[in-house]
């Protein structure tokens, strides 16, 4: 009896994850759509070199937006409590408060000397578009995994689309009117703000309980029994968030702005569709399994299995497809000049496949409560692909050797860690 009971939860919630998904990939399908659809235009209007820039912008503002949560923002779906959420979330605002100041001060201060000793030295005249560019991408963080808590995965796939829609015509009406590379900085920007103000309201509708009710005292004592998402997760996720900028700065540094521009497009032509539909599945995925907990590792052993299975069958055609048909692909779409974008994402597509399948299963490591583990591997792939920078520039790789050579190292690197997180999960529904 007790089995058949489990098996019905188990359905339940399987039930619950792919419903969670498919509203997801609703709203990413559109967005999607309006990005490819976006992608020719956007290459005839601006140059390699420009998208070189953005590469640079986005490096940069990904990797400062972890500081702003100190990653708090994390174990915002986990509390049972109402109040402890509530004070999550405040305590992650006055962080992102805090940590723009700060920011804005040191790049208003230093900022050239560091961006040139970053060889970042094209975004000088921009510096100003860094700190904002962070507080956007730290803010629509901190709404969506607020959101992702009460499940609330339409309003999630709406600000995906609108985030798409901005992003978009943004950046091609200022490209029309020559605000060039300042216009795809402008639209990063203005995506993160108009996905924020998209959830406000979401937000506002959920705050149940009132503020006035957390002292700092209150607040002091949420921060420390979620401190290991800062001496662990916030660590991890700067390596994790460094190692997947790595290949756009080592570019920059090996070939210049224009092969790094090549790359970026390849880049993004390629996590338009994979990124979207990836971060949709870890969404439903997470909120499952954290409002499942620890208690019930059986059932999320068997939803890891099951969600792992179909990112594959999803993955593999999509990747066959890229592989087999990009170089020309590209060249078509895109205009002659971008070539070598497609010849790249060819290459990446292994690479690809693996990340996309291992991305949602990292978030059972928040739930186990094992945040060491993400150190740990994020540690192991920078020391890899710092080593493969390093040889890189000693035998001197072209630049299509050099994304082969990151091609298969992440490839094997992704296959690794969704294997360990299955086997993380089955030691623990062992002993359980």
């Amino acid at each position: 009896m007790f089995s058949k009971i489990k098996q019905r939860i188990l359905a339940d919630k399987s039930i619950g994850v792919l419903k969670g998904m498919l509203i997801l990939l609703v709203g990413a399908g559109i967005a999607r759509i309006i990005g490819l659809m976006s992608i020719p235009i956007l290459t005839r209007i601006y140059s390699p070199e420009d998208y070189g820039v953005l590469a640079l912008y986005t490096s940069i503002v990904t990797v400062l937006a972890p500081f702003m949560t100190l990653r708090y923002v994390l174990a915002l779906p986990l509390p049972n409590n109402g109040l402890l959420a509530l004070g999550l979330r405040a305590l992650c605002l006055k962080l992102i408060f805090l940590a723009s100041i700060i920011f804005s001060i040191v790049l208003y201060l230093f900022g050239e000397p560091i961006l040139v000793w970053l060889n970042m030295e094209q975004l000088v005249d921009w510096r100003w578009l860094i700190v904002l560019g962070a507080s956007g991408v730290a803010l629509y963080e901190l709404s969506t995994l607020w959101a992702t808590r009460y499940k609330f995965y339409k309003k999630l796939a709406r600000a995906q689309f609108v985030q798409s829609l901005v992003l978009n015509s943004s950046q091609i009406i200022l490209g029309l009117f020559s605000i060039k590379p300042l216009g795809m900085l402008i639209g990063h920007f203005a995506s993160q703000v108009a996905g924020v103000l998209s959830l406000t309201k979401t937000s506002q509708n959920n705050l149940n309980i009132s503020a006035k009710k957390l002292s700092w005292k209150k607040k002091l004592l949420i921060a420390k029994y979620y401190q290991g998402f800062v001496w662990f997760r916030l660590p991890s996720h700067v390596l994790m968030v460094f190692s997947i900028q790595a290949p756009v700065m080592m570019m920059v540094i090996l070939f210049g702005t224009e092969s790094t521009g090549q790359f970026s497009l390849a880049m993004l032509a390629l996590s338009l569709p994979i990124s979207i539909m990836g971060s949709a599945m870890s969404k439903a995925y997470y909120a499952e399994i954290a409002s499942l907990g620890k208690n019930n590792i059986d059932i999320i052993y068997a939803i890891t299995l099951s969600v792992q299975k179909k990112l594959f069958y999803v993955g593999i055609p999509s990747a066959a497809i890229v592989y087999f048909i990009s170089e020309s692909l590209f060249g078509f779409l895109f205009g002659a000049e971008w070539a070598m974008a497609g010849k790249f994402a060819s290459i990446l597509a292994p690479f690809v496949l693996f990340q996309f399948t291992s991305s949602p299963l990292m978030e059972a490591i928040n739930v186990l409560g094992k945040q060491y583990v993400y150190l740990i591997l994020n540690i192991v792939r920078l020391i890899g692909l710092i080593m493969i920078f390093k040889l890189a520039g000693y035998i001197q790789l072209t630049d299509e050797k050099f994304v082969g050579v990151i091609s298969i190292y992440l490839s094997v690197f992704y296959c690794f860690a969704s294997v360990l997180v299955v086997l993380m999960i089955k030691n623990a529904r062992s002993r359980g």
